[in-house]
């Protein structure tokens, strides 16, 4: 019943990993320079593959148990990865996590890891834990992608319409 929502959710989030990687490079010049967009970036990518890998998981013909050890295994993989890369991205800054976030992301490893203990004890109860995180995944990893393609880089352009309209500052061509 559920190998068709995953492949359906994993072809979603690989297609939607090119199409980030793609918004980077057009972007390349802001997110290169700028190790908050870089960290950002990579969060947005494994939220992505973290989707589609735990598809690909549900898809996989074995044991429910089997599967649920190996949604444990990617939930707490996903969770350090993405506490390590918000670290990362706020390394330097007097920043602190955005709650909105924090909360996104918690919900979905925590999503991931309820399907898995469900699926441990042998019961495919917890697979709408598993649905809820995968489209939160794809929904926050399509916002950040959003973010890169929109706002990456605008900071600095303020920035710099700021300095030139202060009086006694020459405007550059």
């Amino acid at each position: 019943m559920w190998t068709t929502f995953a492949a359906t959710v994993g072809g979603s989030a690989a297609g939607l990993t090119g199409l980030t990687f793609i918004v980077v490079a057009f972007r390349f010049d802001v997110v290169a320079t700028s190790q908050e967009y870089r960290n950002r970036a990579a969060q947005t990518v494994s939220l992505f593959l973290t989707t589609t890998v735990t598809a690909s998981l549900v898809t996989l013909p074995q044991p429910t148990w089997a599967l649920g050890v190996e949604l444990l295994v990617a939930a707490a993989a996903s969770a350090s990865l993405l506490a390590v890369l918000d670290h990362a991205a706020r390394r330097g800054t007097s920043q602190h996590a955005r709650p909105i976030l924090v909360v996104a992301l918690v919900v979905f490893a925590a999503g991931i890891t309820a399907a898995g203990l469900f699926a441990t004890a042998g019961s495919t109860n917890g697979m709408g834990f598993y649905a809820a995180s995968s489209l939160l995944g794809l929904t926050w990893g399509v916002y950040g992608t959003w973010v890169f393609l929109t706002q990456a880089g605008t900071d600095q352009i303020n920035a710099a319409a700021n300095v030139q309209d202060q009086p006694g500052t020459v405007p550059t061509a």
